[in-house]
């Protein structure tokens, strides 16, 4: 589709024609709005760069009157994460609902498993956090990545998994409510190097009507908004599931997005592990575990396992 050939250097390998991929987007975003009959577009908001952008083309797509921002904050989502995203809707003209799920997460229970924000500084709770997640991967004594995608016996890694995941999970019957409500479309707003790492809760922001961005790696993703003028509060920030306190996409996953996307690209285009070193000036190491995560994380992005 938009991918180069091999020759490439690491300078321009993730370039891709932005006009022309953007006027494809919004193509594909109205196209299926009026394929499946809808009447507007849903989308959930975090504040993050993958939803603005999927606002901002969905707004370009349908027009901005037709176009629901969901905003569902809990107890541990960043304050600056929540005004960031109030802020862009109010920029774009489109209407927003901002609704907080901490009760009923509260209802099931998961925040008596860790000390809850408002009773510590938000610091405090980041540090516990990070000096929590090196506890359970020095215990394990293996990659703490890997081992959330295949599961552990480890008690306390189950906690932490179960403790994220149910919030995006809440998050998806949520929004397949207000998309329901209204005759909308669900967007789901995951890109290509969430979802090739298991990067994504399944069940949770792996579901919607349709995936616009799937097919772009998170650097092309940075490339997107800055061509629709995204603002820097979006842009220069740097990336975060903003599931628990602290912890950062490339905290979690444990190497840069502009080189996770090159190696990537990589074993996508079936390169060899040399020739990935080249262009991406990785670790044969890295790559070999990058390609582990692709490997393990395979069941994630299939539906359930039949008979």
């Amino acid at each position: 589709m938009f991918l180069k050939n091999k020759g490439d250097t690491i300078n321009n390998i993730l370039d891709i024609d932005l006009k022309l991929n953007t006027e494809n987007l919004k193509d594909f975003i109205r196209g299926h709005a009026a394929k499946l009959k809808k009447d507007g577009a849903v989308v959930g908001v975090s504040g993050g760069l993958d939803s603005a952008v999927v606002l901002k083309l969905c707004s370009m797509a349908i027009g901005s009157k037709n176009v629901l921002a969901v905003i569902l904050p809990e107890r541990d989502s960043s304050a600056k994460n929540i005004q960031d995203a109030l802020k862009l809707t109010k920029e774009l003209g489109i209407k927003c609902i901002r609704k907080r799920i901490t009760p009923i997460l509260s209802l099931i229970g998961i925040y008596r498993m860790y000390p809850p924000s408002f009773l510590f500084k938000r610091s405090v709770v980041e540090k516990y956090i990070n000096k929590k997640r090196k506890s359970i991967s020095e215990s394990l004594g293996e990659d703490l990545y890997i081992s959330n995608l295949t599961g552990s016996s480890n008690k306390e890694l189950c906690r932490g998994t179960a403790y994220y995941r149910i919030k995006h999970r809440v998050r998806s019957v949520l929004l397949f409510y207000y998309a329901e409500l209204n005759n909308y479309l669900l967007v789901g707003c995951a890109n290509k190097s969430e979802w090739m790492t298991g990067f994504f809760v399944k069940y949770g922001d792996s579901i919607a009507d349709i995936m616009p961005i799937i097919s772009f790696y998170k650097t092309q993703i940075f490339a997107i908004a800055s061509y629709l003028k995204l603002p820097d509060y979006i842009i220069k920030k740097a990336p975060s599931p903003d599931l628990l306190p602290g912890v950062l996409d490339e905290d979690m996953i444990g190497i840069p997005y502009r080189k996770l996307d090159i190696i990537l690209y990589g074993l996508e285009k079936k390169y060899s592990l040399s020739e990935i070193v080249s262009i991406s000036s990785a670790t044969y190491s890295e790559i070999k575990r990058v390609k582990e995560i692709v490997n393990k994380s395979e069941y994630l992005r299939k539906w359930p396992i039949t008979y």
